[in-house]
């Protein structure tokens, strides 16, 4: 029986036990509650599907820093959407959770959430690290940029969490107005990496290979990761900042957003896993790659038209803090006349 209609019966003098205050209060909740369930089956249901790629690509490969992110990003989220739809629903009533619990549940939350958006903005840094070789300047204003993004989350946390208030069901019945600092922290950090990623993929387009494979692919999925990312936390932003008696609905996309993030960061993974996977059956695993410490690979291949054949240029080493170019017998080449032709989990 959903929220709405248990409240309406019983608030008709029909014999039906209510556990919620008022009409208003069952409609966010039963909102929130339809939201959470349809954002983790659209997850389950995407990790379904995309499962022949996992075994194929990260199961054979030997445990690193990168393979634990795609885990951590893939599954987390799956186990904190469960856990929380046991509260704020039908089912509360029956833990007698006391305000303290409610409490502790929000911190659980915040810090998961909080957990999940740095684990794939690191993924997301990664990406700008290999597009722009490591350049030093790049590395720590990237740094200091990510820095802000979680000071400004944690204030965020710190200055609303205590301001929480909850019904009898732990359903968040009022959102103080701090929180918003904390979804816009990373949303102003989202949109600098997507400028400098638009920024480099112009650069390449002017320099004449911006059809590289590689350099495509993360220009796309920069792209779509970037707008999914920016609506879902505008949108739960605008549900905070909703009038004092609609606070009921402001967690309708909680959910969501754990979920776009998740989507967004072991979808990147498994993209760069295969085409570096089309690259390297194309060319007979004839390209030259450096392992590295995250086995996060970078390479670059330039093509002898002359001798039909390929000459090593310059190999890349991509960690989680540098990007180490290295000179070749050809002789040193830049980034701008370089072919870059994979980036992928190491094996």
């Amino acid at each position: 029986m959903s929220a709405l209609l248990f409240w309406s019966r019983a608030n008709v003098s029909q014999p039906f036990y209510s556990p919620y205050r008022s009409e208003g209060v069952a409609a966010g909740a039963q909102a929130v509650n339809r939201s959470s369930v349809a954002a983790l089956t659209f997850l389950l249901w995407d990790i379904l599907i995309t499962m022949d790629d996992e075994v194929k690509y990260i199961w054979s490969r030997a445990w690193s820093y990168t393979k634990c992110i795609y885990f951590f990003v893939r599954y987390l989220p799956v186990m904190v959407q469960i856990s929380i739809l046991f509260i704020g629903t039908e089912l509360t009533p029956h833990f007698h959770f006391t305000p303290h619990d409610c409490y502790i549940w929000q911190i659980y939350q915040g810090v998961a959430a909080s957990s999940v958006v740095v684990t794939v903005d690191t993924v997301l840094i990664l990406r700008i690290h290999a597009l722009y070789h490591g350049h030093l300047a790049i590395r720590r204003v990237v740094g200091v940029f990510f820095l802000l993004e979680i000071v400004g989350m944690v204030v965020g946390l710190a200055l609303s969490l205590p301001g929480v208030t909850f019904d009898n069901l732990c359903l968040v019945v009022h959102v103080p107005g701090p929180l918003i600092l904390y979804g816009a922290s990373s949303i102003v950090f989202q949109s600098f990496l997507f400028s400098l990623t638009v920024y480099k993929y112009m650069q390449a387009a002017r320099s004449g290979w911006g059809d590289v494979p590689l350099i495509i692919l993360l220009m796309r999925d920069g792209t779509w990761a970037f707008f999914l990312l920016f609506v879902v936390y505008v949108g739960q932003i605008g549900l905070y900042a909703l009038p004092k008696d609609k606070d009921p609905f402001a967690g309708v996309l909680f959910g969501w957003l754990l979920t776009a993030f998740s989507f967004s960061g072991y979808r990147i993974l498994i993209n760069l896993n295969h085409l570096a996977e089309n690259t390297n059956g194309s060319q007979n695993r004839t390209s030259n790659i450096h392992r590295t410490d995250t086995n996060i690979q970078f390479s670059t291949q330039i093509f002898d038209s002359q001798r039909q054949t390929y000459a090593q240029g310059e190999s890349y080493e991509l960690t989680p803090f540098s990007l180490r170019g290295r000179d070749s017998r050809t002789g040193g080449r830049t980034f701008e006349t370089s072919q870059i032709s994979t980036l992928s989990l190491g094996k």
